[in-house]
């Protein structure tokens, strides 16, 4: 597994990086389309829809969302409302993680709808964060502060993780990684604002909001795969399980982050 999984990363990070950072619009557009339609297709099928339908719907949704961009007519208020929606109803979800577990009509429905919305969301998030004046740093920076908040969340969960932080949703998560997540994003937000000359303060607080909110992207995600009765979201990147449990954080983040930056 951890062969598979270094291997993935090895072939897989270097194609991300350079269009990131060496990448057109349209190069972007398209790893942005790659990810949105395997992550959708994951959380469709996740929520009992029949796999090629969910590919077709993954598709469709996708070319939808990059043509809506393109095209200029998603404003960026209703954009932050929805977002605002999404994510507080998945934090009263987590709080009451029994709800949907019966995996009723509704039930399903409801977490496929909001789901991809979400995605859709983080979607339009990520190229308009690219588009922006220096964006690919910016779009890397949004990348690396997942990494650096995963890294000291794995480093401190390890070796000081007590505390369980969601149980019922994901055991393997404390308290102590949250914390030893948000030392090493308040690190990585100091080095941020001297790249990027941002004031310090309000750089770091942004970050750690930011990770915090990535938490609740990856316990979404454990909850809605736990709820369905599978471990990983997908094969389809060896040794890490799909595209939602590599993005789940990021889903969560990258729209925040790119609204952020307004305010910095």
């Amino acid at each position: 597994m951890l062969k598979q999984r270094i291997i993935t990363a090895l072939l897989l990070a270097p194609v991300l990086l350079a269009i990131v950072i060496y990448g057109t619009a349209l190069w972007m557009a398209v790893l942005v389309a790659v990810i949105q339609v395997a992550a959708t297709w994951e959380w469709l099928k996740i929520n009992q829809l029949k796999s090629p339908l969910a590919f077709l719907n993954a598709v469709m949704i996708t070319i939808l969302t990059l043509w809506l961009y393109h095209q200029n007519l998603l404003a960026l208020q209703p954009l932050i409302i929805t977002y605002v929606v999404i994510w507080l109803l998945a934090l009263l979800w987590l709080l009451n993680y029994r709800w949907g577990q019966a995996n009723s009509t509704a039930d399903v429905l409801i977490k496929g709808i909001l789901g991809v919305i979400a995605i859709m969301i983080f979607a339009i998030s990520l190229l308009a964060l690219h588009a922006r004046e220096s964006g690919q740093w910016w779009t890397l920076s949004v990348f690396i502060l997942i990494w650096v908040a995963d890294i000291g969340a794995y480093v401190s969960g390890k070796t000081l993780g007590k505390h369980k932080l969601a149980i019922n949703i994901s055991p393997g998560k404390t308290w102590e990684g949250v914390i030893g997540a948000q030392l090493f994003v308040a690190i990585y937000a100091l080095v941020l604002s001297q790249l990027m000359n941002l004031p310090w303060w309000s750089t770091m607080l942004a970050m750690m909001v930011i990770a915090l909110f990535s938490v609740v992207g990856d316990l979404t995600a454990s909850l809605g795969k736990r709820q369905a009765g599978v471990k990983d979201s997908s094969g389809l990147l060896p040794g890490h399980g799909g595209f939602i449990d590599r993005f789940d954080s990021l889903i969560a983040a990258a729209p925040l982050f790119h609204y952020a930056l307004s305010w910095l």
